[in-house]
C-alpha cells in the first residue's frame, strides 16, 4: 500500500506540475525575451515569448507566431529574423516555438504520421496568451522559414479559424513522394492572407519544384503553391499588380480581390538562395546572400498589419 501511495503521489505531483506549466507564464521585463514551457500530449515543450517594450495593457495587441527551419533553434531564429526588434517598434507580441528532434524538425504532416502534435502545441500557445494578455483576435499571424514555412502553411490550413495571415520564406504546400503521390495541406475552411518570399536560386526548396536537398521527395513548386492559395482564397487568377524592382532583381505579384478581404502576394528574388531575405545574421546557417533590398521582416509585418480578419 505504501508503494502504491508513493506512486500515486508522484503521478499527482506530475499532473499538478503539468497543469501549472500549461496555465502560467513566467513574466519577464517588457522588451526582453523569456523562455516558457508547457506540456502537450504529455511532452514538455518550450517556446520563447517576447512582450514588446512599452507594452500597453489597455490596448489589444497583435500576436505573431514565428517558426524556425529544419535544424535551427528558436533562439537563433529570433536573432536571424530581427522580429523581436520589429515587435518592439510596432507593439506586437512575438512567440518563437521550439521544434523537437535532433536535428529539430516540425511535424508538417505531409511527410507521414509522427507522435508529436505541433498543431496542438501552437494552438495551446495561442489559447494561453489569449487568456493572459489582451490579444486582438483579428490580428493573429504566423510566419516561418523552410521546414518552418511548410509548417506555417499547415497552420494556415488547420488553424484558419485563428490566423488572419501567414508569411513564408522558402516554403511549400507539400511534396511528391517516391510513389508519385502528391502530399499537401488541405484547403482551409476560412480564407487566410498569404505573403510568400522565394529565391529563384534556392537549392534546398527549389523554386520550380523538384528534389529537396536532403531527402528523397520532390517539393511542390512555388507556382503550384501560389495557385493553391489563389484557389483556397478565391482570388482572381491574374495578378492585380506585377512590379519589377529597379535592379530587376525582385518581382512582386499581388492577387486580389480575394474572399473576406484577403490577398495573396509573391516575392520572387532572382538571385535569392535559401535565406530569410534581409536576415540580420548573414553568416548564420545558410550559404549565399541575395543582393536585393527586400527585408522580409519589414515587408511581412506591413502586409500583416494591412490584413486583419474581417469576419
Amino acid at each position: 500500500m505504501l508503494a502504491r501511495a508513493v506512486v500515486l503521489s508522484a503521478v499527482f505531483s506530475l499532473l499538478a506540475a503539468q497543469a501549472c506549466t500549461n496555465t502560467t507564464i513566467r513574466n519577464g521585463p517588457e522588451g526582453v525575451t523569456s523562455e516558457q514551457k508547457m506540456y502537450v500530449a504529455g511532452e514538455l515543450r518550450t517556446y520563447l515569448l517576447h512582450i514588446p517594450a512599452h507594452y500597453d495593457t489597455i490596448r489589444r495587441v497583435p500576436l505573431l507566431i514565428v517558426l524556425h527551419g529544419h535544424g535551427e533553434s528558436a533562439e537563433h531564429f529570433e536573432k536571424y529574423t530581427g522580429m523581436s526588434d520589429k515587435a518592439d517598434a510596432e507593439g506586437f507580441i512575438a512567440v518563437y516555438p521550439q521544434a523537437q528532434g535532433d536535428p529539430s524538425d516540425w511535424h508538417t504532416a505531409i511527410d507521414g504520421p509522427r507522435k508529436r502534435d505541433d498543431i496542438a502545441f501552437v494552438r495551446d500557445i495561442i489559447d494561453l496568451l489569449e487568456r493572459k494578455y489582451r490579444i486582438d483576435h483579428r490580428r493573429i499571424y504566423a510566419a516561418g522559414h523552410s521546414n518552418g514555412g511548410i509548417m506555417t502553411y499547415r497552420l494556415a490550413s488547420t488553424l484558419s479559424d485563428k490566423l488572419a495571415a501567414v508569411g513564408v520564406t522558402a516554403g511549400s504546400i507539400g511534396m511528391i513522394d517516391e510513389r508519385g503521390d502528391t502530399l499537401r495541406i488541405a484547403p482551409p475552411p476560412h480564407a487566410v492572407s498569404v505573403i510568400h518570399f522565394h529565391g529563384l536560386a534556392d537549392p534546398s526548396v527549389p523554386y520550380h519544384g523538384g528534389p529537396e536537398s536532403d531527402g528523397p521527395d520532390n517539393i511542390v513548386s512555388v507556382k503550384n503553391t501560389i495557385a493553391f492559395w489563389i484557389a483556397a482564397d478565391r482570388c482572381t487568377t491574374v495578378p492585380a499588380s506585377r512590379t519589377v524592382s529597379a535592379d530587376k532583381n525582385v518581382i512582386i505579384e499581388s492577387y486580389r480581390p480575394c474572399a473576406s478581404g484577403t490577398e495573396v502576394t509573391l516575392y520572387t528574388i532572382i538571385d535569392g538562395t535559401h535565406r530569410w531575405p534581409g536576415d540580420e545574421v548573414p553568416w548564420y546557417t545558410f550559404p549565399g546572400r541575395d543582393d536585393s533590398d527586400v527585408v522580409a521582416t519589414d515587408v511581412m509585418w506591413a502586409f500583416f498589419a494591412a490584413h486583419p480578419r474581417i469576419d
